[in-house]
């Protein structure tokens, strides 16, 4: 069995080819996507009470909402952030759990979201449950205003979703978002004197309205023909259908409607509370996620073609611009690997030609191509795709692939040396080697097993590595106890013994080049190693040693940052800020920004998260105006390092009022900070003056950016002391007096428009 290739050539030449073509189909068929596809067990939910305090969202709305999702043994943390109106819980669902098993985990998050909403005051909102999509938009289109005067923002809005249909009709779309889109919706303006004239109230107005919404089912009509489901007719389907609502009834069978004491219009929200920028100009950004196990490249030439369609048709001053492209760092990723394969097999044929002659370097090198082939073909038939933890993973295994060729080879030839023939050089290598070369390969195979085994996100995430090395190494072992010794017979020359010759001189090219001081040195260090083990102790240890010392003195960063013609942006206002405050920073940030050579275009989104343009960048701010981020896209990875400090030290004392980041996208997980430091207690005015403390402590630690603190207290309120005896007389509660000012000055949901599949929003407010 050990020279079966050898004496079957065709059967070698067939499993050569089938290697070779079999990874090269499998190389053009393979999905590739930059990132793993990870399951989503992050996620937020955000409730929303306009005119609430911090304190008051975190009694209110956090604490019942936090207890009722710690019930659930799927839910493994809950992180929770009160602001003023706004309470964002961040929600890590179990490590341990399957991707069916996480679904599940989801359900019971949303049910239990729903009991808790039970218990929220009035006006608060309902619970927005989502499940945080783990990984980078695969392609973003900005949609830009350059035309003069003001953005036409409702054209925007409806080109924005017209792009996102087309985008979602598009074969392997997984999904689509967009960011800065402007909110379209049904403004109901009360006049105050008309209501109060007719002894109706903000709250009772708004009652009205939605109580004539009947969007809700009537239930089921069950008959012996069958079952029958229920309607009321008379949801809202215009602006004419909500003027008609009756929100007094008098006495004398007239009614007042609503027509008669409100404007009645449809617009864009204002004040906005999101919007986006490109190069300082307003836009509408659209995002669309390829769907997993997919091939980024073809799926990307449809999307181009979609844009490209859509731009002919675009209104003059409006421009349709692809601002981030997936497929190009894929694109590089996967001709890196082409290149440092291409590299590795001229090295290892240089380095062999030079050491064994030009027959070694052949036979071992043609190992190279067969091993990585039969690793893409391993990855097509397990359904595994190309990206950058299994091209990581071939890159690592590069210099395992042929040690054992080297070793198979090399045998052969030293039995050809001592006068044995082809076929029984391989017999004797083989049965001498074969146990070896497998016990090798299984203790690197074992070695790695634990990271293919990695449970959780981790294990989505880097076990590719693992399982790239144990496949190339699994193939490695196959093609040198196979192939690499029928190649070894065959190239073998001709012996002088077979000829009966005398022995020919030793020629480089043809048996490499031999150092004969470096043999003696070599050959004097195991005799002396073996006439005094503590010698060979010595030197087996001390390299190890003085590796040790001299790790102390390189930078400590477990995941490097990564070679990217990009950075992000990332920035905090004061509490009291609004959008107007944030636009008129990002504009300045934006202009400083593209003065430094090498900037091609800043992108900014506020009142919202930007979308992510690596698989880590994942920032889950809501509901605060004062926000804002984004990224600067450059024209090389270099420019990234060489720029980044120094815009950090700049943006600090350009805007001194602002917390800017200026942040180098990283490997790894996810993470806020380098640094978390966590103070629990009972007291919040406690925990906030500790926590000040402990951030100026850390401000003046050398080399500390920034600090943060998530407790946010002392944000502005007005506070009305009213007289609860006089309002008590006039027929109003305090809790009354709060929700007509609330109404009045935010405004109010009172049911919905159906526009087709989209769906507006109605908003009571006063004038």
């Amino acid at each position: 069995m050990s020279t079966l290739f050898f004496r079957n050539a065709r059967l070698t030449i067939l499993t050569i080819l089938v290697i070779l073509l079999g990874g090269i189909a499998a190389l053009f068929s393979l999905a590739r996507q930059e990132d793993p596809t990870l399951v989503e067990r992050f996620g937020t939910i955000v409730v929303f009470l306009p005119g609430a305090d911090a304190e008051r969202m975190e009694a209110l709305v956090a604490q019942p909402l936090e207890a009722a999702l710690m019930e659930l043994p799927e839910v493994k943390q809950v992180d929770t952030i009160s602001r003023n109106g706004v309470v964002q819980l961040v929600l890590d669902v179990q490590e341990d759990l399957t991707e069916t098993e996480v679904d599940n985990a989801w359900s019971l998050i949303r049910q239990k979201a729903e009991q808790a909403r039970r218990s929220f005051p009035p006006g608060a909102s309902a619970p927005e449950v989502t499940r945080q999509y783990v990984g980078a938009a695969t392609m973003i289109v900005s949609l830009t205003w350059k035309g003069e005067g003001e953005a036409p923002l409702p054209i925007m809005r409806r080109l924005a979703l017209d792009l996102q249909d087309r985008f979602q009709r598009l074969n392997a779309t997984e999904l689509t978002q967009t960011y800065g889109m402007p909110v379209e919706e049904v403004r109901v303006v009360m006049d105050a004197q008309a209501l109060s004239a007719a002894g109706l109230s903000f709250s009772q107005a708004a009652g009205a309205v939605l109580a004539a919404d009947s969007k809700n089912p009537a239930g089921r009509l069950r008959t012996e023909g069958g079952t029958i489901g229920v309607e009321v007719q008379g949801e809202f389907t215009n602006i004419s259908r909500i003027g008609e609502v009756p929100v007094l009834q008098r006495e004398d069978g007239t009614s007042l409607r609503l027509g008669d004491v409100a404007r009645i219009e449809k617009g864009l929200q204002q004040p906005a509370t999101r919007a986006a920028y490109e190069n300082g100009r307003r836009s509408v950004l659209v995002a669309a996620f390829i769907s997993p196990e997919q091939r980024v490249d073809i799926w990307s030439e449809g999307v181009r073609k979609i844009v490209s369609d859509f731009s002919v048709n675009m209104p003059p001053g409006l421009t349709a611009e692809i601002v981030f492209d997936q497929s190009v760092y894929t694109h590089d990723r996967l001709s890196g690997l082409a290149q440092n394969l291409l590299m590795s097999a001229l090295i290892v044929f240089a380095v062999l030609f030079f050491l064994m002659g030009w027959r070694s370097a052949i036979v071992v090198g043609l190992a190279m191509p067969l091993t990585v082939g039969l690793v893409l073909i391993l990855f097509n038939v397990f359904g595994h795709p190309l990206h950058q933890m299994s091209v990581t993973g071939l890159v690592i295994s590069l210099g395992l692939l042929i040690d054992n060729a080297i070793v198979v080879a090399d045998d052969v030839d030293q039995w050809r040396a001592k006068g044995f023939g082809r076929r029984e050089s391989i017999e004797r290598s083989l049965k001498q080697l074969a146990a070896p070369l497998a016990a090798s390969t299984l203790t690197t195979v074992l070695a790695f097993a634990p990271i293919a085994m990695l449970p959780g996100a981790a294990g989505e995430f880097i076990g590719m590595v693992g399982l790239s090395v144990v496949y190339a190494i699994t193939a490695s072992f196959f093609v040198s106890v196979t192939i690499v010794p029928a190649l070894a017979g065959w190239f073998d020359r001709e012996r002088g013994w077979e000829r009966g010759e005398a022995r020919r001189p030793r020629r480089w090219w043809r048996d490499g080049v031999t150092f004969d001081f470096l043999s003696d040195g070599y050959r004097a260090t195991i005799e002396a190693a073996l006439r005094f083990p503590p010698l060979g102790i010595f030197i087996g240890v001390a390299p190890a040693m003085l590796g040790l010392v001299l790790t102390s003195t390189l930078p400590q960063q477990f995941f490097p940052p990564t070679e990217r013609d990009q950075f992000q942006v990332v920035l905090n206002l004061p509490y009291e800020a609004d959008l107007a405050d944030t636009e008129a920073i990002t504009r300045r940030a934006t202009e400083f920004i593209l003065a430094r050579e090498g900037v091609k275009s800043v992108t900014w989104v506020l009142g919202e998260p930007s979308p992510r343009v690596y698989y880590n960048a994942i920032n889950n701010t809501q509901g605060v105006e004062g926000f804002a981020s984004g990224w600067v896209q450059l024209d090389s990875a270099a420019r990234t390092h060489e720029i980044i400090n120094d815009i950090q030290q700049q943006v600090r004392q350009e805007f001194p009022s602002a917390r800017f980041l200026t942040l180098p996208f990283e490997q790894g997980p996810p993470a806020d900070a380098p640094i978390e430091l966590i103070l629990r207690g009972p007291d919040i005015e406690t925990l906030n003056r500790l926590g000040d403390e402990l951030r100026t402590i850390l401000s003046e630690t050398p080399g500390v950016t920034y600090t943060v603190g998530s407790l946010q207290l002392g944000a502005p309120t007005l506070r009305l002391k009213a007289d609860e005896a006089a309002a008590a007389m006039a027929g109003s509660r305090l809790a009354d007096l709060a929700t007509n000012l609330n109404t009045e000055l935010e405004g109010i949901r009172a049911g919905s428009i159906l526009e087709g599949t989209e769906e507006l929003p109605v908003r009571i407010i006063g004038s």
